[in-house]
């Protein structure tokens, strides 16, 4: 999960003793109501597009075996038969056939083999458990093979800018209208990603489509949590998540169906353009509107939220508002502040737990098809339903058991089940035993992925708690680069990708064990520049008056 940073213009002034109280949203319609529930519940439905277009690859790029075709007078030459004679080091060259070879001299093995090689032109490919994928389309194979991770290393580039982007657009013009607008952006790139020709044009959609998605994710999820107050932020933040295991779930099940990647695209596109009607029934924050000065709307939008939280308004309810007045900074926040004193540990640490996270929880996501556990399908939704009670359970771990020890336990947890998942393959062959070391280990970082976003907002100080967020999805950025290569290290070593992300995953965990828990020390020394929250909970705008 890429929750990208936020930079604020403008700033509510608060009154000093705002923070012990509700904030003034929460005291007009309430901290969670009918209200909250319908809309939170609505926005979390933009995770599905979202997550269909990250976790597409996994079928339509997905790699298999291939061959160099036999010419056409010897098609009726049995295929294993073929690639034994014709291709005998790899598929990427094939041996130049003499013109008295035949079809029955290959079948007969007296075929004469001379030690001449040419390289391939035409290739086929195994399609019995995925149909046309991009690779297949463009021959991304041989050496076009690193084209493929191309494709996908510039969608994810894509996220780690349209993170940043996405946050200052939101921050600048609203919550709704760039979720609109975005996800109108989404569903048309969606389409055109149907109707391209070439590997170029799909690689400028794939990137455009990184860009676009995460400002979906981001406005939908800052949006969500803007809603509610109290300790039901951290309970919206964490469920506007929920869609993610049920979207990897779909794209199997789809696949299964659909095992061509254009008709895949094209049925995993609809959703998003349904999506398009909210318009009509989604409001915009009135949080942001409230620090925007634009005191009516958010008004406006308030009466409709209490009448149907069957709540009646204050009657000072127009003073209340007015606690919103805005000033224009002077300066704004800047990055060598989190380069010096306190935050410099702080920083440092958590650019190496997010670094490490990534690896583990996309490491394990996006390259199920790499572990060869059989069917893909079967394995992609069985790795996908544990991340649901992962999620479930990281709420009341974040109300309760605080934020560092529980980090801690589930990212060493994924690199032991990582660990035994390889010891099993080397000296109990059984792909069920390695499935079942591999569920525990994406069980445990599904609960991190959950978990460290907000607790990495809880150890910045308000006036630089956006700049924190924002340079740890830096590093998540350039973890989210390096997985397409991943797997590349098979080349040393069968079991290197895995020992990796174990390694990475325990010393992420280490890592987060040098910085404080905010459940009880909420960022003392940040007090001194900047007043905390109050209670805890994690707001993505912190303009709450908290």
């Amino acid at each position: 999960m890429v929750i990208p940073s936020q930079t604020h213009k403008e700033k509510p002034r608060i009154p000093d003793d705002e923070e012990s109280g509700p904030d003034v949203v929460s005291a007009v319609i309430g901290e969670y109501g009918r209200w909250q529930l319908l809309m939170t519940f609505l926005l979390s439905l933009f995770s599905f597009p979202c997550t269909f277009h990250i976790f597409l690859p996994t079928f339509t790029a997905k790699a298999t075996q291939f061959w160099c075709q036999p010419p056409d007078n010897l098609t009726n030459v049995p295929l294993e038969r073929w690639i034994n004679y014709s291709q005998p080091e790899d598929a990427c060259s094939v041996r130049v056939i003499p013109a008295n070879v035949t079809a029955d001299s290959i079948i007969n093995y007296t075929a004469t083999a001379l030690d001449s090689f040419q390289k391939c032109q035409n290739w086929g490919y195994d399609r019995s458990e995925v149909g046309d994928t991009i690779i297949s389309e463009w021959n991304l194979v041989c050496e076009k093979a690193n084209l493929t991770n191309l494709a996908e290393v510039v969608f994810l580039i894509g996220i780690g800018v349209g993170g940043v982007v996405g946050g200052w657009i939101s921050d600048r013009f609203g919550r709704k209208r760039i979720l609109m607008a975005m996800s109108v952006a989404q569903s048309a790139l969606a389409i055109l990603s149907l109707l391209v020709s070439s590997y170029i044009q799909y690689v400028v959609v794939r990137l455009i489509m990184g860009l676009v998605s995460v400002s979906v994710v981001y406005a939908a999820f800052v949006l969500s949590v803007e809603l509610v107050g109290g300790k039901w932020v951290t309970i919206a933040g964490v469920c506007n998540f929920f869609p993610l295991p049920l979207a990897y779930v779909i794209v199997s099940l789809l696949s299964m169906i659909m095992p061509n990647w254009r008709d895949l695209q094209l049925a995993l596109s609809i959703p998003g353009c349904l999506l398009i009607f909210l318009w009509f029934v989604l409001p915009e924050s009135p949080r942001w509107l409230l620090s925007m000065g634009r005191t009516q709307e958010a008004k406006a939008i308030l009466e409709k939220a209490a009448t149907f939280n069957k709540r009646e308004l204050p009657a000072d309810i127009d003073k209340l508002l007015l606690v919103y007045k805005t000033d224009t900074k002077s300066e704004d926040p800047s990055v060598c502040m989190l380069l010096r004193g306190y935050l410099l540990k702080r920083t440092v640490c958590l650019f190496i737990a997010w670094f490490a996270m990534t690896i583990a929880y996309y490491g394990l996501l996006l390259n199920i098809g790499n572990f060869n556990l059989g069917n893909l399908h079967l394995t992609s939704i069985i790795l996908a339903v544990v991340e649901i009670p992962a999620i479930g359970l990281s709420i009341p771990i974040l109300l309760k058991a605080g934020r560092r020890l529980p980090i801690f336990i589930s990212m060493v947890v994924c690199g032991l089940a990582c660990v035994c998942s390889e010891g099993l393959t080397i000296v109990y062959a059984n792909e069920w035993a390695m499935i079942a070391c591999l569920m525990v280990g994406k069980f445990a970082i599904g609960a991190t992925n959950m978990m460290l976003p907000i607790f990495t907002a809880e150890l910045y100080p308000t006036m630089v708690r956006n700049l924190g967020v924002g340079v740890s999805q830096i590093s998540s950025g350039l973890g989210l680069i390096c997985i397409p290569y991943l797997w590349k290290l098979t080349a040393l070593n069968d079991h290197l990708p895995m020992i990796t992300i174990a390694l990475m995953s325990v010393a992420g965990g280490a890592t987060v064990l040098l910085l404080p828990d905010t459940t009880t020390t909420q960022s003392k020394k940040g007090a001194e520049n900047i007043t905390p929250t109050s209670n805890g909970t994690y707001t993505t705008t912190d303009d709450r008056g908290r």
